[in-house]
């Protein structure tokens, strides 16, 4: 899975899973233009601060990114404590945007990744819903759509990762006559500085089962990196249109309910 000269737009880099995913792919010899509120601590090819609620900025961003480029990863996210209007833009409108506006810019037989969740591994359950919004592809329409939905917080954000696994199965086919590849990875419950967050909004009766079932603890940020990795690569040249669940086999609970029997306590 050699990134060698290859060139990554990768957003969220400052911390959690985008650091240590824009970390691997500098290791494997990809350079990295980076997207974030925040400095990042590693030294990147590029980097340009960018607020994600804010169209503006994200279109200012775009015309700041040269070319030519091998790829877009979408990873910054916010969780389900905050506003739904600051939700939808973050974790979905953004990553829309940034996907449908780059592209067309991607080197033949490059790739998108974007980052969803097991939060909305359930897409099937709300897929008329989603499809709605997934329709509007203007972003104070889209907005104005998802706030009509009238939903909390913690159910926003698992709308708005359903919608980021619909919207890049509908992406996927724009650039394929190019070799150009979207998929999703959706990793569950991982070790950042938003865990926290995720434990108070989402419940540690129902995390804490999923952690039991995955092997007594949540995924590192690195163990993200390989699945993204190998959806850049040529080795996945025939993988498009998918989501990637990347949970240590926590979904497992969800899909068996009383048949699944947890996993003993991981060893490394």
């Amino acid at each position: 899975m050699t990134h060698k000269n290859k060139t990554y737009v990768v957003t969220g880099v400052s911390s959690g899973v985008g650091a240590a995913v824009a970390n691997d792919l500098i290791s494997r010899g990809a350079q990295i233009i980076g997207l974030d509120r925040v400095e990042p601590k590693t030294e990147l090819a590029q980097f340009l601060r960018c607020d994600l609620t804010d169209r503006a900025q994200i279109d200012a961003t775009l015309n700041a990114i040269g070319e030519p480029i091998d790829g877009l990863v979408n990873i910054a996210g916010v969780p389900g404590s905050l506003k739904v209007d600051t939700i939808a833009q973050v974790n979905y409108l953004a990553l829309r945007r940034l996907t449908d506006a780059l592209l067309p810019r991607i080197r033949d037989f490059g790739a998108v990744v974007n980052i969803a969740s097991t939060a909305g591994a359930n897409w099937r359950v709300r897929a008329a819903m989603v499809k709605t919004l997934i329709a509007k592809s203007d972003w104070d329409e889209g907005l104005s759509h998802f706030v009509s939905f009238d939903l909390d917080s913690v159910t926003a954000y698992d709308v708005t990762k359903e919608a980021v696994v619909l919207y890049s199965m509908l992406a996927s086919s724009r650039e394929r006559h190019r070799g150009v590849r979207v998929n999703t990875v959706s990793p569950g419950a991982v070790q950042t500085p938003i865990l926290e967050t995720f434990y108070e909004t989402m419940g540690e009766d129902l995390l804490g089962r999923l952690r039991s079932q995955a092997g007594g603890r949540d995924a590192r940020p690195a163990e993200i990196c390989g699945p993204v990795a190998f959806l850049l690569s040529q080795d996945a040249s025939w993988v498009n249109g998918t989501d990637l669940i990347v949970d240590g086999g926590a979904e497992v609970l969800m899909n068996l309910d009383d048949l699944a029997v947890p996993a003993k306590t991981l060893s490394f």
